[in-house]
């Protein structure tokens, strides 16, 4: 039973299952929004398993990538630095998991993605295998969207338009524009989340020449307020569409993490002015795993940002998804 809890472990932390929360949270929206066709326990369990089998799929891709582009240039495994996010494909570079170890996990999760999408071409219809072939050639080209600034823009297109858009039609069978709508705000929320990270990772990217979204900017004060209109933004398209009648009045509710999000814009710009933050994660700020933990580690002063950026993703898909239904 112990041996099976460290491999569960090192599992979740070879694929950094700890950001599947940006997954689930915009499936969870679509879901409750989809109840009014009664979608199946079957739909809902196989829907959710395909996305977190991509998302996870497509983490540990990325490490891969990185980690072979590096040993490329001449490096070897125990040489590799990846700059702030020093945890970044430990157990591939302690050997933990050899590189063909890892193409065989990539393969069987997507593989499981691909046998779901499958399932759902047939039953549902043509739509499907559009939105997963989008989907698949996003991810593939993910890993070299650096070279062009265009890696936020495609995650954020693909947590927000299509996971939430190919997560409505599985459960109800048929799209939304609604949906659409408010997956642009998710999109907008996933794109803070990768820009925030990369505005901690400044350094590293600029010395590797990662073409970032913050890096875009040139300074980063510029790529903080870069990330304060991606933020706006998401809050002024709800604003938006509930003005014109296109979303229920309920949705606004969403304004509720409000305070989440001037808690993200205070500690980047004390990340970036480095001062000496103590952090002190509240109960309102949402779930931080394994907090004490990271503290030890001393991962805190890039844990705490990372998950203030993904918790306010998060709480904003769940209270969406809660008050549209609870309408």
């Amino acid at each position: 039973m112990e041996n099976f809890k460290i491999k569960l472990s090192n599992f979740f932390e070879l694929t950094r299952a700890y950001s599947v929360l940006m997954s689930v949270a915009p499936w969870f929206l679509a879901l409750m929004w989809a109840q009014i066709y009664l979608p199946s326990p079957k739909d809902m369990f196989l829907t959710l398993i395909g996305i977190i089998c991509v998302h996870l799929g497509t983490n540990l891709f990325d490490d891969y990538i990185d980690v072979t582009k590096e040993l490329n240039s001449g490096k070897t495994l125990d040489t590799i630095d990846f700059g702030a996010i020093n945890n970044k494909a430990r157990l591939i570079l302690n050997g933990t998991f050899p590189l063909n170890k890892v193409i065989r996990i990539i393969a069987i999760l997507y593989a499981i993605a691909v046998l779901i999408g499958i399932y759902y071409t047939i039953t549902v219809g043509p739509a499907i295998p559009v939105i997963i072939a989008i989907s698949g050639i996003l991810c593939i080209l993910y890993p070299y969207a650096a070279k062009y600034y265009l890696g936020e823009l495609i995650v954020g297109l693909l947590f927000g338009p299509l996971l939430m858009s190919g997560t409505y039609l599985a459960l109800s069978g048929y799209l939304s524009t609604r949906i659409l709508i408010v997956s642009i705000s998710v999109g907008l929320l996933t794109a803070a989340l990768l820009h925030t990270h990369a505005i901690m990772d400044w350094e590293y990217d600029e010395r590797k020449g990662k073409n970032t979204l913050p890096r875009l900017f040139k300074n980063k004060p510029a790529a903080i307020r870069a990330l304060e209109v991606l933020v706006w933004l998401s809050y002024i398209n709800i604003i938006f569409f509930v003005m014109t009648g296109w979303l229920h009045p309920n949705v606004l509710y969403v304004l509720i993490t409000l305070p989440l999000a001037t808690e993200l814009f205070k500690s980047i710009k004390d990340y970036i002015n480095i001062k000496d933050v103590k952090f002190i994660p509240g109960w309102w700020m949402g779930p931080m795993e394994d907090w004490n933990k990271i503290s030890k580690n001393g991962m805190g002063f890039f844990m705490y940002r990372f998950y203030l950026a993904r918790n306010l993703c998060f709480l904003f898909c769940m209270i969406a998804g809660i008050a549209c239904y609870l309408k």
